[in-house]
């Protein structure tokens, strides 16, 4: 404790900022040296997260206090910059209170906003709309506003944050006009970064048009399954010139898309609809791909003469086609991992024969050094892909294959088949890992 004492108070408050602000308020208790520390935080986090479950009026008791403890905390918080607040309310939260919190904020020129409902399921609990006041939407200062599990109502014509550069709406209802609201409130972000429209769960997302030149990251994951087995057929146009990364998850849903994305480096893609191939079309200047495709089966190859790490989903049936068209199509390619993305439990098995490409393709010849896979099957037709990429990987460094099963004996055979093997590279180190059940056992080939 004498040590940490001794410390500065501008280190001393970059380090507990990322605590909530009634946990940084408890260390005034430690020593006298703290006892107004926490009056200087340029960073407030209120957690008003207790579960009393059915107990309602014992909610309200804890919420009133919660109430006057953020009042005192605003009113003595001294720092010269009051850079950030963050609000995570339970579902008795007032939209009274919150304006009230927040035009204090935009008093002291608070650069980020963050509010988000606690409860895991905050529309089924029924909480109160939360409204915004309407002096936020011409706010000057605003640079990161994030919203997540709240109800915002009435997005005003004369929305306009000239300064803001990240936002991001996660499980968001608009009252009206959900379409419309999307629309005016982009249209007021004329400096905008970062977008991040998360459907979740409750709702799905609207018919969407992203035009923004000054966008450089964008997260789409529409996620939302309408429950009767239909599909949603809703489009998100992108014209986003200047943009770097884009996150696309669209698991239900349709997509219509501009191939205005000339500056992408880095993209992860998850879709399931038809026009996959206009998405992949637009991402021919990346160099880090992520996919994960329910329908590969493509038309024609598209060049990704650009891409060095591809990262490949076997969730879905048909992915070693996909896996040869990418090897085909991506000629400069130094990395390889065959992987299941948070979408899916463990990767499908090869049905039929594994079709390999149909010459030795030029990132095989020349450039790919690393190759993992996991979780790899301990199946013919993927023993085929392992030996065809050992065989002709001359430049490769690395191959890490980590395998799963019940019965630690095909662990064992699959290790001498794996590492008997031919390649291509004299120096590539073979590196296997075996998981059985809940034991764990690593087997480094000896080369």
């Amino acid at each position: 404790m004498v040590r940490i004492s001794n410390l500065s108070d501008d280190l001393l408050l970059k380090i507990v900022s990322s605590l909530p602000t009634k946990n940084v308020a408890a260390t005034m208790l430690l020593s006298k040296r703290w006892r107004f520390l926490w009056t200087m935080l340029p960073k407030l986090h209120f957690n008003n997260n207790h579960d009393y479950g059915s107990d309602s009026e014992l909610q309200h008791s804890e919420y009133e206090k919660f109430v006057k403890y953020v009042d005192r905390s605003l009113v003595l918080n001294r720092a010269p910059v009051l850079e950030t607040l963050k609000f995570k309310v339970c579902p008795c939260c007032s939209s009274e209170d919150l304006a009230t919190w927040i035009r204090i904020g935009m008093v002291r020129e608070v650069r980020e906003l963050e509010i988000s409902d606690w409860s895991e399921e905050p529309f089924i609990h029924g909480r109160s709309s939360i409204v915004l006041p309407r002096s936020l939407y011409t706010y000057a200062k605003l640079e990161v506003l994030k919203l997540a599990d709240v109800v915002v109502l009435d997005v005003p014509t004369d929305v306009f944050f000239p300064s803001l550069k990240s936002l991001h709406l996660q499980c968001v209802e608009y009252g009206s006009g959900t379409d419309g609201s999307y629309r005016t409130l982009l249209s007021g972000c004329p400096v905008l970064e970062e977008l991040v429209l998360d459907a979740c769960d409750n709702f799905g997302l609207p018919p969407l048009s992203v035009d923004m030149h000054t966008l450089q990251r964008l997260s789409i994951l529409g996620k939302f399954y309408p429950g009767n087995g239909k599909r949603l057929y809703y489009t998100v146009v992108f014209n986003v010139p200047s943009l770097k990364y884009l996150k696309f998850v669209d698991c239900y849903g349709d997509l219509c898309l501009s191939r205005n994305m000339p500056e992408v480096v880095e993209a992860n893609v998850c879709v399931t609809h038809q026009n996959r191939e206009k998405l992949l079309e637009s991402l021919t200047s990346v160099k880090r791909l992520c996919l994960c495709l329910a329908a590969p089966m493509l038309q024609h190859r598209i060049g990704f003469y650009h891409l060095l790490h591809l990262e490949l989903c076997g969730g879905y049936a048909g992915w070693w086609d996909l896996l040869t068209w990418m090897l085909e199509s991506s000629p400069k390619l130094q990395l390889l991992k065959l992987c299941t993305c948070n979408q899916h439990v463990g990767a499908e098995p090869i049905e039929g024969h594994w079709r390999e490409p149909s010459s030795v393709p030029e990132c095989l010849m020349f450039h790919l050094h690393t190759f993992n896979w996991k979780p790899y099957n301990l199946e013919d037709e993927e023993k085929k892909i392992v030996a065809y990429i050992l065989k002709n990987a001359r430049e490769l460094k690395t191959a890490g294959i980590s395998m799963w099963t019940m019965d630690y004996s095909k662990i064992l055979q699959a290790q001498k088949f794996l590492v008997s093997l031919p390649r291509a590279s004299s120096s590539c180190q073979l590196k296997l890992n075996g998981v059985v059940r809940t034991k764990s056992r690593s087997i480094a080939s000896k080369d």
